[in-house]
């Protein structure tokens, strides 16, 4: 299969948003504002902490709320002259967005956390486990939403059956990232 006729291509990934189970964008917005846009998006990788990230900045800036999104991962670390600089160009109207706050180096965060709470209008991050900030949602996956997501991208492949997409899952222990990364190979290797 050519790679532009994958189904499971980066680019028709990244157009699959955040699907909400039990809450709703109207209700996590609320449950932000409540807590002083000071909160957590936990779960563990490739769970969707990201992709809600960037879906909750459309929506707050929607609402006319500024926001200051920093991306933070083990290929991009984040040094403490970099945060300083960060943080210097902070203006207290901005909400910080920070993804990937655990990645960050203890010295840094505490920085990071003193700083907004003065000269920002909040900071919301993700991570992969809890207790930096409350947890505003934790994020999780279950084989039924691969399924959907897999249906939703490759609604004619039927030879991703429940049953591998569920092995599929629980093989990758529940990370959608690192399912959709295999389907794509899966994919390539077809006629």
């Amino acid at each position: 299969m050519r790679a532009r006729d994958n189904p499971f291509a980066a680019d028709r990934i990244e157009r699959i948003r955040y699907r909400f189970v039990g809450t709703s964008l109207d209700e996590l917005l609320t449950r932000l504002d409540d807590m002083n846009y000071r909160a957590a998006i936990t779960g563990p990788e490739g769970s969707g902490k990201t992709t809600l990230l960037e879906d909750l900045r459309e929506a707050l800036e929607y609402r006319g709320l500024r926001t200051k999104l920093l991306f933070v991962n083990d290929a991009s670390p984040l040094s403490e002259a970099q945060c300083r600089r960060f943080l210097s160009e902070l203006v207290p109207q901005e909400l910080v967005l920070l993804d990937g706050a655990d990645a960050i180096r203890r010295s840094s965060w505490f920085l990071f956390r003193r700083h907004t709470v003065r000269h920002a209008a909040g900071l919301l991050v993700t991570s992969h486990r809890p207790g930096l900030l409350p947890t505003l949602i934790e994020c999780t996956t279950t084989a039924g939403l691969l399924q959907e997501i897999v249906r939703d991208l490759s609604p004619q492949t039927p030879a991703l059956s429940p049953a591998f997409l569920r092995a599929l899952h629980n093989r990758h222990q529940g990370n959608l990232r690192a399912c959709l990364r295999e389907l794509y190979d899966v994919c390539a290797k077809a006629p």
